[in-house]
């Protein structure tokens, strides 16, 4: 879509300049036809009013996006219509200027400077072969005034020098400026290319994050209510006081679920989330709901909103893991502040595991994730039969 409304803006910026340069020809034509004896000749009239008429007829058409034959032959076509009338002195030199302006939007730049060396050659070869002619009419008509005058040879090489280098510095004018706007044109097609893809990719990371919340923030949870509502169930026969037990816990933990969906929708808009004392409220909950202790120590300063609360979901998913897969009797939490870091421990003497193995679950994924978005640095050493010791390095 944008593509095509840059077509065609510069399709009717260049109408409306061949339109007002081919009116004021026109215009130019009509008025100067009885003053001068040379223009209103039969021959260079009737060239002069073809060719406007050719041109005027090639305006209303810009091929842009036509086969690369076509646009070679529109080309042709107009300087042609150009050229015929300056073999009898009638000089469209600014539409020249304007043709080569057109072609830089419409041919390759190889064909370009062909068109520009041929069309210089053949412009001033045409001006060559009008001149002798003007110059001697002009010599009959100013001779009472002159008191010296420039053999014709002289004055055909400088008329020659004089419009080459016109010619030279005028087309080179219009390439430059003709390349600056097409460079400009890509530039920013390219920005809105970039612009589409920033917007995707913002909408996947936001896609990402959002899953992300919901695994770390309701993982935990739900996952403690599985093992509740399962525990229940088994003793609902067996042992009905236990299983009620079970069910007031289970309650509790919807409840949580709750909480934690409040939670993650208000830190972004939290100014004073302190992170220790989140830490111990999750540490609370959990060991409430659990057969491992947890030993707390942390003292951590207060941090960016965002900083506290991607750590605090690095911790809960540790706690989580540890929850579902390590049938550990220990955990030992520890956050502090070096110089420099911020460090959050989190070891226990669960079965372990293969670090090196494949995971399905999204739980270190996660917790690799947030790191990296903090610009840190977390290692994770565990050993069958050994437990598991998880090393998060965050930078001040």
């Amino acid at each position: 879509m944008n593509s095509i409304t840059n077509t065609s803006s510069i399709r009717r910026t260049l109408q409306y300049v061949e339109w007002t340069l081919l009116g004021v020809y026109l215009v130019l034509l009509i008025a100067n036809r009885r003053e001068n004896s040379y223009l209103s000749l039969p021959i260079p009239t009737f060239t002069s009013f073809g060719s406007l008429t050719a041109l005027t007829l090639l305006s209303f058409f810009f091929p842009m996006n036509r086969p690369i034959w076509q646009r070679q032959f529109y080309i042709f076509l107009e300087i042609l219509s150009v050229m015929i009338p300056r073999a009898v002195d009638v000089n469209f030199e600014i539409l020249l200027y304007l043709i080569i302006a057109k072609s830089c939007f419409l041919l390759k730049r190889k064909f370009i400077v062909i068109i520009v060396i041929l069309s210089g050659i053949i412009w001033n070869s045409l001006l060559l072969w009008s001149l002798p002619q003007k110059l001697e009419f002009k010599r009959s008509h100013i001779a009472q005034q002159i008191t010296e005058l420039y053999d014709t040879k002289f004055n055909i090489t400088r008329a020659i020098i004089n419009d080459t280098g016109s010619y030279l510095a005028a087309s080179t004018f219009v390439l430059l400026v003709s390349f600056v706007v097409i460079a400009e044109q890509k530039s920013r097609q390219k920005a809105e290319i970039l612009t589409k893809q920033v917007e995707t990719l913002a909408a996947t990371l936001e896609r990402t994050r959002i899953a992300r919340e919901i695994h770390d923030s309701l993982g935990h949870s739900l996952t403690t209510l599985d093992v509740q509502l399962e525990l229940a169930q088994k003793l609902y026969q067996r042992d009905p006081i236990q299983s009620a037990k079970s069910l007031d816990i289970a309650k509790e933990l919807a409840n949580q679920c709750l909480t934690e969906v409040r939670r993650s929708v208000q830190t972004m808009r939290q100014s004073n989330f302190n992170l220790n004392e989140a830490l111990i409220i999750l540490v609370e909950n959990v060991s409430r709901n659990q057969s491992f202790a947890i030993h707390l120590d942390v003292k951590l300063p207060q941090l960016p909103v965002q900083t506290s609360h991607q750590l605090y979901c690095i911790v809960q998913e540790g706690l989580t893991n540890i929850q579902k897969h390590a049938s550990a009797s220990f955990v030992n939490l520890k956050g502090y502040q070096t110089s420099s870091e911020i460090i959050i421990e989190l070891t226990d003497n669960g079965k372990g595991f293969k670090v090196s193995a494949p995971h399905t679950g999204f739980g270190l994924r996660g917790m690799r994730e947030r790191v990296h978005i903090l610009g840190g640095d977390i290692k994770i050493n565990s050993t069958l039969n050994s437990g598991t010791q998880i090393h998060v390095v965050i930078p001040i």
